[in-house]
Parts: C-alpha cells; structure tokens; sequence
C-alpha cells in the first residue's frame, strides 16, 4: 500500500469517528428542522468537529444575536475586573454620580455582580427617554426611567437593563468610551475580528446588539474553556448559580443563572420553576447562552463521570444561526439529539452502538412535547416519500412515544425509556425522504442592533 492511500485511509478513519453527528445533522435538515446553520464541537485544544450546511459558512455568515450578546458582554465587563479597574463588589454609586446612596433607597446598594446577575432588583425594563444623548446620557435616563425595583439579591429577573447599567459602570471606571472597551476587552483578546455591538454606536445596546460569526464565537468559546483571556478565579465567579436563592430562581425551561448566561439545565422547571437543579445538571457544568434568534452555544467543563455521563475532556458546543423569529425556539432540540453524541464521540465512544437508556439519561430524547412544539412552529409538511400521507413527519417521529403528560418532568421521561434519539430521527428521515413545512421560510436579513427592542427576550415563548 502505498503511503498515500495509507493516509487517505487514516483520514477517511479520522472523519469516519463524526459519522453519527454528521448524519443526525444531516435528517435535521433533510426534515425541514433547519435551513442555513452550522454545529461545532471543540476542546482546549480547538475544533474537533464542524458541519456547515450547503451556503452556510463559520467564519463568513453575519448572524444578529439579540440575547446572545449576554454572554460576552459580561465577559468584556469582566475583564476590567481582572485588570482591577472593577470590582464586583463596588456599588454602583461608586462611579454612578447619579444613582441612589440615601440608605433607605433600595438602590443604594445594588453592585456590579447584582447587575451582571441579573438580581440587582429592577422588576420591569424601560426604554430610554428620546431626548437622551450618548452612552452615559442614555444609561442616566434609562436608570431614571426604572420605577419598579426592590432589594438586590431577593429577586432575579431576565431584563436588560442590569447590563447597560453595568455598561455604565464600565466606562464611568475606565474612562473610555463603550466601544472602546468591547475592542480591548472582547475583540482583540478573544479574537472576534467580525464582531460588532449596535454597528459602531456610541449606544449600543449590551443585551441585544451582537451580530457576530460562528468563527468568532468559536474563538470566545475556546479560550473561556481555556482560561485563557479570563483566569479562573474570575470565571469560577461568573459561573456561579445566582438565581437558586432568588424568586423566582430562573427561567425553568434554560436552567439557573450565571453572570450574563444560563447554568443550564434544559426543562428542569417544566413542572416547578422553582425547583432545585438536579444533580445531573450540576454534575455536568455546562454554562450556556443562547439568543432570541436560536443560536446556542454552550461550555461544558465537566470531565464526565458520576451523572455527567462518559468520561471525556471539558468541551465547547455550539448550534450556529440566525433562525426566523417563528422557528427561532427549534435549534434547542437540535442541542438536546446533537450534545449527547457529541459527548461520547469525545469520550472515544461509538454513538450507534451506545445503550439507548444512557443516552436518555444525558438529557439525549425529543419527547412527545418537543416535537408538539418544533410542529407548532413548522406547521404541515410534505416529505418526498410519503407524499399526499397527512400528519408527516410528525407521526413517524411520535410513533414509540406516549402522549404528554404535563405532571412529568423531562428526567421522569427519560427513566420511563421515553424519547426519541437522533439515531432513530436519522432512521425517520431515510424512510420519508426530504420533507418540505410551511412554516419553513428564509430567515430575515440580519437586523442592525438598533432594531432589536431593550426589552428582547432571549427565545420565543413556549406554547
């Protein structure tokens, strides 16, 4: 043989090790669940895995973010604590000369970890007053504006306001201006050289204004896995759960909150929002932040074992769009079928022949409900090779499932032998061929951030 074919082998080997992701990704799509996206799969030592569909690239697709800027943001906001110019501990009339101190106000007492938090006490976001000017003249007016508030830390609530005040700290510390610090602070050490905030505004909106590529984020990612731009003493503090002593303690379908990004625990509170995070969510440490539009990505620092499910290095994760606003809920599940596998193609485990319970207990089934949601949103379809048979691909996908049951929660499900596996929907799909849905349509063209309401929430509303 010669040494050319015995390298051609060894790729084909190489690549052969991604088949199962690769083909789940590939029914994703053939089933109409996705159009133009990406998912990529790395480690410390970068990228392990990526699958682009056809017209999609990582590094060229402009995507607007909303909610994903989250994450980053308080990762820029973070880096002037490394360098010492912040402290999470500082109140934030500290720098504010505008904000409350009379010891009866409330507000005297909310810090920068409150606000990057998200539990610095605002109940209701406000928009800015229309006369306001600048960064700072706007983040005055905005905290003006907030007339519904109460003690920090009793209270989380997912608002966007909490980062544009922390924003103001910022640039009140540093003395430079906002844009200034997301160049310093996030694109140059975390190698985001497509990414933007508001098109360059002197306003941007913190919460809501990225539009990046998948490229740059995978750069965030790595690095962050890494430790690389932010030491660990740092972001063992943003990874905290601040939501569980709060009320209420999170969004009870992402999971708890960090600092600017989810704890996550997909559908933990599905039968009570105020439930703890069970162990298999805190075994595994996964931090994530998706947005409005779908994009999901996600680090996972467990090394597996216990509940954390197959042993493996930490790990970086990420579904990469810009879903249409209707479909903007669907990426989610395609995060449930695709991490698991993911998981065990790293632990150096062959996905088809793992047992089928493990992989529902990792979370790694669409129930019942999923697939009622992704069909709420995808509406009826016709599949190649069941034409004019009403109900597909629903039907099929639903075939081995019972009905839902709203009393359960997810992790019930799964001990019940419920769920269907990205192997079994790859099975579906062979057998009804390409499926075109009404509901599947192009999404918009990527908004300027200035388009994007303060008060974006990160995904759309579940039925």
């Amino acid at each position: 043989m010669s040494i050319l074919s015995f390298s051609l082998l060894v790729a084909a080997g190489a690549a052969d090790e991604w088949h199962d992701l690769r083909a789940g990704l590939d029914a994703w799509k053939e089933l109409g669940f996705g159009d133009q996206f990406a998912v990529n799969v790395g480690d410390a030592n970068g990228t392990r895995f990526t699958w682009e569909s056809p017209g999609f690239s990582m590094e060229m697709s402009l995507l607007a973010g909303a909610s994903l800027s989250k994450w980053p943001a308080a990762v820029m906001i973070s880096g002037l604590v490394k360098d010492g110019v912040l402290s999470y501990s500082d109140p934030a009339s500290k720098y504010l000369p505008w904000w409350a101190t009379a010891w009866n106000d409330t507000r005297s007492s909310v810090r920068l970890g409150h606000l990057l938090s998200f539990t610095s006490g605002f109940e209701a976001d406000r928009d800015y007053s229309e006369t306001c000017t600048g960064f700072m003249g706007c983040a005055e007016s905005l905290y003006n504006n907030l007339t519904y508030y109460t003690a920090p830390g009793v209270t989380w609530t997912y608002l966007s306001c909490h980062l544009q005040l922390a924003g103001a700290m910022a640039v009140a510390a540093s003395g430079k201006d906002i844009q200034s610090l997301f160049r310093e602070y996030l694109y140059e050490p975390f190698g985001m050289v497509s990414t933007s905030w508001d098109d360059g505004s002197d306003n941007p909106q913190l919460a809501t204004g990225i539009v990046t590529t998948g490229g740059d984020f995978e750069r965030m990612l790595k690095r962050l896995l890494t430790y690389e731009v932010l030491p660990r003493g740092i972001l063992d503090v943003m990874e905290t759960d601040y939501s569980g002593a709060t009320t209420p303690s999170g969004d009870a379908w992402f999971g708890h909150y960090g600092m600017g990004h989810w704890w996550e625990c997909l559908g933990y509170g599905d039968v009570n929002e105020r439930a703890s995070l069970p162990t298999v969510c805190t075994d595994a440490h996964i931090q994530a932040g998706p947005g409005m539009y779908g994009y999901y990505p996600l680090v996972d620092r467990s090394t597996g074992g216990a509940k954390a499910g197959p042993m493996r290095p930490p790990l970086y994760f990420q579904v990469v769009l810009q879903e249409s606003y209707d479909n903007s809920g669907i990426p989610e599940y395609l995060r449930i079928v695709a991490k698991p596998v993911a998981d065990l193609i790293m632990a150096g485990i062959s996905p088809a022949s793992a047992p089928r319970t493990g992989l529902l207990q990792q979370g790694g089934g669409l129930l019942s409900r999923d697939l009622d949601y992704i069909a709420s949103s995808l509406g009826s379809c016709n599949c190649s090779r069941a034409i004019g048979v009403q109900g597909e691909p629903w039907a099929s996908l639903k075939a081995n499932l019972i009905g839902d049951l709203p009393s359960l929660d997810r992790r019930t499900f799964a001990k019940l032998g419920q769920g269907l596996l990205l192997r079994e929907l790859v099975d579906v799909q062979a057998s009804l061929g390409t499926c075109a849905c009404e509901g599947r349509v192009p999404p918009p063209p990527s908004p300027k951030a200035s388009q994007i309401s303060l008060v974006d929430r990160a995904a759309k509303p579940r039925k």
